[in-house]
């Protein structure tokens, strides 16, 4: 009988001391960018439901930490001819419906969440991308019959189906930055962000998962610091989002506990750049999101220096741009 080794090849627990330059030479996790585009994704968490357990995590090889997959039913992926018109219609209605603030449904009811007339003025005269804000069920109606009127009937496309591709459009956010849902005067609606072009179109923004939060830059000798990220996707609801925050090298001082960045620099630590890296599964894929940023450590007399030559840099940044 083979006698269990003691020696362990997994990553950390978060409870022991980061080793450095644990790098991971897996690829099949793929990390996200502005071409990822998926419909086979998971159903909605119910609005309801309450927040659960963070997950434990899995430890795949060299180090790569995977949540917990998910126990949810996923759509059926369509046809990539099929999305391909879908894609090509949806596009093309973003621009009639953008070009007309008093467009509605066939019920006659308005899809343009309204703002106010001053906030319109000024959106009008911008250059850059603007928000615009339509009401789901009045959006989603009218899109569905823009696709009757392309020859799509009920049973080549039902309108479940419609719904899930909408639930999944790179071109809208569901759900604002602190992943609730979007709302404008007490209704729930879609953000989509376009800007003009000179022939009168319009560009559409796509929307990308990110790591959200912003990590503090200054760590000061024997303060305790402390960075909790989060993942910001625009089409999912940030319970159902159960992700597990690594790195692939930590400083001596820093570790991940319970997806917090935690830790108390001393005399001799040293101004790094940390890379943070979220796994999570968006239906039955596990994605990756990273996001890197330097921590400078300093002595807690430096602090009124340090800010004075923030403030210094900032005024110097804004003075450059305004030539």
């Amino acid at each position: 009988m083979a006698q269990k080794s003691n020696k362990r090849n997994g990553p950390l627990k978060y409870n022991e001391k980061p080793r450095k330059a644990m790098k991971s030479n897996i690829e099949d996790t793929p990390t996200i960018t502005s071409e990822v585009y998926s419909v086979n994704v998971r159903d909605l968490a119910n609005s309801n439901d309450h927040f659960a357990p963070q997950p434990a995590p899995i430890y795949a090889q060299q180090g790569v930490v995977l949540p917990n997959a998910p126990r949810t039913h996923t759509h059926a992926p369509l046809d990539p001819v099929l999305l391909k018109n879908l894609d090509d219609i949806f596009i093309s209605f973003l621009q009639t419906i953008c070009s007309n603030l008093d467009a509605t449904d066939s019920k006659g009811e308005q899809i343009h969440q309204t703002l106010m007339a001053k906030k319109m003025q000024k959106l009008d005269e911008s250059p850059d991308f603007r928000p615009f804000k339509f009401r789901i069920q009045a959006f989603t109606n009218a899109f569905h019959e823009e696709l009757l009127r392309h020859g799509f009937n009920e049973e080549m496309l039902p309108l479940r189906k419609v719904k899930n591709y909408l639930w999944t459009q790179r071109y809208i956010s569901r759900f604002n930055e602190d992943g609730k849902k979007a709302k404008s005067k007490g209704n729930h609606v879609w953000n989509i962000e376009a800007k003009k072009t000179p022939s009168g179109g319009w560009i559409f923004r796509e929307f990308t998962r990110k790591i959200a939060g912003i990590p503090d830059k200054i760590a000061y000798v024997g303060t305790k610091y402390t960075y909790a990220p989060r993942v910001w996707d625009p089409q999912v609801n940030v319970k159902s989002i159960k992700a597990v925050f690594h790195s692939p090298w930590l400083p001596e001082w820093l570790r991940w506990e319970n997806n917090v960045l935690t830790g108390t620099p001393d005399m001799n630590s040293e101004t790094c750049e940390i890379t943070a890296i979220a796994n999570y599964y968006h239906g039955d894929t596990v994605y990756k999101l990273e996001k890197s940023f330097v921590i400078t450590v300093a002595h807690i007399d430096q602090s009124d220096e340090l800010n004075l030559n923030s403030v210094a840099m900032a005024d110097y940044q804004l003075q450059s741009h305004l030539g």
